[in-house]
């Protein structure tokens, strides 16, 4: 089954607010997607726009410690959903993506969402323990 690793809005002004836990994440997320990129796992970015994270601004940017190389995918949106009028679908279907592996931010927003709307789509999803944060925790212990 094909694999891919979805980076879901690890931007950096969410960085800087300083989300619950934010140290062990960036740790968890560095492992993650250095082993994806050794194992040959594709990862593939999603990041947020809005009027909090305009895009081409300095927080809009995704964090330079888990920064893409310069041939993987970014997916832009504007909704909770990485699916959501984004061609991220289309995208993973083209290259016959099965399975995702999901890491990011916020738990109760945009991971929450994604998950629910890549379950209705048919992939096979996991989410990697402590590889998610939100601005509160008990926020993390109730969203997934």
């Amino acid at each position: 089954m094909k694999t891919a690793l979805l980076v879901v809005d690890i931007q950096t002004a969410l960085i800087e607010a300083k989300p619950y836990a934010v140290d062990n994440c960036l740790s968890v997320w560095q492992k993650a997607i250095a082993t994806c990129r050794e194992k040959n796992i594709e990862v593939i970015y999603v990041r947020h726009n809005d009027d909090e994270l305009l895009t081409g601004s300095h927080g809009w940017e995704i964090y330079e410690a888990i920064a893409p190389e310069v041939d993987e995918k970014i997916f832009d949106k504007h909704y909770n959903s990485a699916f959501k009028e984004t061609h991220l679908q289309t995208y993973l279907d083209s290259q016959a993506i099965e399975r995702l592996i999901i890491i990011g931010m916020a738990t109760n927003y945009c991971i929450d969402t994604t998950v629910k709307v890549a379950f209705e789509f048919g992939y096979n999803l996991a989410v990697i323990k402590n590889g998610t944060t939100t601005f509160a925790e008990r926020e993390i212990n109730t969203a997934l």
